[in-house]
């Protein structure tokens, strides 16, 4: 199943039900949902820099039990706390003949220097820090990610919240679900422009999240 991350606790939410498709189909529709979030993400972030890295695992980490989705989110508070803003996506997947998990990171913030990524991750994960860049090409970055997600050796990607903003994945599988067809990107690009209150006020997001707390409810009530 396809997974995302919404916060940067480890939390993981289901985005699709894969029984839904044949696998064939399944690869491509979570491929194309895939480079959508990326896209609304550039939009969204209009006018900034995104850059890349990639973080690579090395026998040490697995020897010593290191957990790399643990040791990614600690890489991502040192950063915020030291860098400020750092929106991000992450895909995983396993490479190589030895199967080693490799993390293809996009994001947006501050200029990183490359030694302080690499430097943490080896102190702290026991690898490498194996490329980094700027993106300069947007829709090539998204094939050349979401190629990933068509090979066996892919494992989940993740998207932090405010890639676009708080909610905006559970908005968008609600929107699907009330009207057939996800929301239109230009949609969420206002939405994520809006303050938090006024966001809230919108119609549509409005009353998604009442149907979301009314649900919790009727969960509560109910156990």
């Amino acid at each position: 199943m396809e997974e995302i991350n919404e916060n940067n606790t480890g939390l993981v939410y289901r985005a699709s039900d894969v029984s839904h498709y044949d696998v064939g189909d399944y690869i491509d529709y979570r491929a194309r949902r895939f480079r959508q979030r990326l896209f609304t993400g550039f939009d969204v972030h209009s006018g900034e820099i995104g850059r890349w890295f990639v973080l690579t695992e090395s026998d040490e980490a697995i020897a010593k039990g290191l957990d790399v989705i643990e040791k990614f989110n600690e890489l991502v508070r040192y950063l915020r706390r030291h860098y400020g803003d750092f929106e991000y996506c992450c895909v995983r997947h396993r490479q190589g003949d030895k199967k080693r998990i490799n993390l293809h990171v996009v994001y947006f913030g501050s200029y990183i220097p490359q030694q302080v990524i690499e430097d943490w991750w080896w102190k702290n994960y026991a690898s490498h820090r194996s490329k980094m860049g700027r993106v300069r090409n947007v829709k090539g970055q998204a094939w050349y990610l979401s190629k990933y997600l068509s090979g066996e050796d892919f494992e989940r990607y993740y998207f932090s919240k405010d890639w676009v903003f708080p909610g905006w994945i559970g908005f968008s599988q609600w929107f699907k679900k009330e009207f057939g067809v996800y929301p239109p990107r230009e949609m969420l690009v206002e939405l994520a422009n809006m303050r938090k209150a006024e966001r809230e006020e919108h119609i549509l997001f409005g009353v998604y999240l009442w149907e979301k707390e009314k649900m919790r409810g009727d969960r509560r009530d109910c156990c």
